[in-house]
């Protein structure tokens, strides 16, 4: 696709919609067409190179303006410039450009409008559009009431009426630091509001405003000579101290000096010309009294309230000890503060006491898990709390009973077939006894046991002929199990 040359013509350019009246203009429309009235939107199709990237890496297609000529005219006496729209879905772009030519100075009669494609290599100029006219130029003419405004040192609040005809829109513009715009735009008459920002300078200051084509003057008184003002004038501290602020109101040129008059206070910024902070430290109390302070800026005074530390904690538990089962238990004390800030922590000082609260300050509640004691000695412990100990005796674990183990019978005889048979044990309670067999083909049928019980063991058949003998350990004591050989018929 070629590259845009200068004044290089097309034929892509349509206009569309007035006040919600839709037309089209053609292409180079011939002169005796419909003339149309107060168009508002311009209608296009893009140019073949709008999506076009030159070598360069640069779009061909830049920008669109939107020229207005008075018909047959060779100069147009305004200019659009539209940026790049993006066409729409049936590929036309549409450009609303009426509130751009609202503030024009036109000079009646019939007009036609151009759009050029302009591009880094040049631009591109469509055929004119169908005439149309524009009605009423003047009736949006603005006019401003009043056309200076005049603001205290102060600031505050401020307003001018706009007057202009129905329809006719106007924008609100301000480069003035001091001054804000609340209404950024608006049509036909209305009312531009506006804050004024006080003034700190001894010298008054005048900017403008604009709005639509017209300029709308704010004066502002200087400030009066050297006035301070403190802003807050007071701050609450804790005990534990910290640190807090005051800004110093004054106007430009005029000096101060921040002076505390006790040494528990220091200050940051404790001088200044015009409007500054002043940062103030204030140490911990650690008495328990409340103490007031001030700091003074030419005659004004910032005060400062520090409350009482508070009274120390003290603590007390209920109950102080505890006496646990050998087998283990859990109990639970309570803990007395003087006051519900006053925090705590309660610890064990034994792995087998276990110690937990749902609280960490103020009156509460301590919960003791006690594991069980299996040594033959008795154990205490300790849970403090603050400074306050909480006692746990344990008693010791029983002595284990001295084991003796007898068994009957002491011995078996079985024939090759085998068979089962039953051993009685007889034991203290709580001893206990094993049972192994050193033959497979001696089978108990329990392993182990304590006390008094008895085993039952199955033999299997000998198939061979010589006769077998195991033996069949219950605790200390050894069972003789003999199983005849199997008889062979000689033939």
């Amino acid at each position: 696709m070629m590259p845009f040359r200068t004044r290089r013509r097309s034929a892509w350019l349509g206009f569309a919609t007035l006040l919600g009246t839709m037309f089209t203009l053609a292409a180079a429309a011939p002169l005796h067409a419909q003339v149309l009235s107060d168009p508002r939107v311009a209608e296009f199709d893009p140019s073949p190179d709008h999506w076009t990237t030159l070598e360069s890496g640069e779009p061909a297609v830049l920008r669109y303006d939107l020229a207005v000529y008075l018909l047959g005219a060779s100069t147009p006496f305004g200019t659009v410039d539209m940026g790049k729209p993006s066409p729409e879905a049936d590929g036309k772009i549409r450009y609303d450009f009426s509130s751009q030519v609202t503030a024009w100075t036109l000079p009646g009669g019939n007009y036609e409008a151009r759009v050029s494609a302009v591009g880094p290599e040049g631009e591109a100029l469509s055929s004119p559009s169908n005439p149309f006219t524009f009605t009423n130029p003047s009736q949006c003419t603005i006019s401003l009431t009043p056309p200076t405004v005049e603001a205290a040192a102060s600031g505050g609040n401020y307003a001018a009426s706009v007057s202009t005809g129905e329809g006719c829109g106007w924008a609100v513009t301000s480069v003035l630091t001091w001054v804000t715009a609340w209404t950024p735009s608006g049509s036909g008459g209305g009312t531009v509001s506006f804050e004024v920002q006080a003034n700190s300078s001894l010298s008054s200051r005048t900017g403008t405003v604009t709005v639509g084509d017209q300029t709308l003057t704010v004066w502002q008184a200087g400030a009066p000579p050297c006035s301070y003002a403190l802003s807050p004038a007071s701050a609450s501290v804790a005990a534990a101290g910290g640190s807090t602020s005051f800004t110093v109101t004054a106007a430009s040129g005029c000096s101060w000096t921040a002076a505390p008059a006790q040494s528990w206070t220091s200050i940051t910024g404790g001088s200044g010309s015009g409007n500054g902070t002043v940062s103030v430290s204030v140490a911990a109390n650690t008495t328990t009294s409340a103490r007031t302070g001030t700091v003074s800026v030419q005659g004004q005074t910032f005060t400062v309230t520090q409350a009482a530390a508070p009274a120390p904690c003290t603590y007390g538990l209920s109950p102080a000890s505890y006496s646990a089962a050998a087998g283990g238990a859990s109990t639970s004390f309570g803990v007395t503060a003087s006051s519900s800030t006053c925090s705590w922590t309660a610890s064990s000082d034994q792995s087998w006491i276990t110690a937990s609260s749902s609280t960490s300050s103020g009156n509460g509640t301590v919960t003791v898990a006690v594991a069980a004691n299996t040594t033959t000695s008795a154990r205490t412990g300790t849970v403090s709390v603050q400074g306050q100990t909480f006692a746990v005796t344990q008693a010791a674990a029983p002595a284990p009973p001295e084991c003796s183990y007898s068994v009957t019978p002491g011995s078996f005889i079985f024939t090759a077939v085998g068979g089962d048979g039953v051993v009685g044990v007889t034991s203290p309670d709580g001893c206990p006894w094993n049972v192994v067999s050193d033959q497979v083909w001696l089978v108990p049928a329990v392993l182990n046991g304590s006390g008094k019980g008895s085993v039952v063991f199955a033999v299997k058949p000998n198939n061979a002929a010589a006769v077998k003998v195991a033996r069949m350990t219950i605790g200390p004591w050894v069972v003789t199990v003999t199983e005849d050989g199997k008889l062979r018929r000689v033939k």
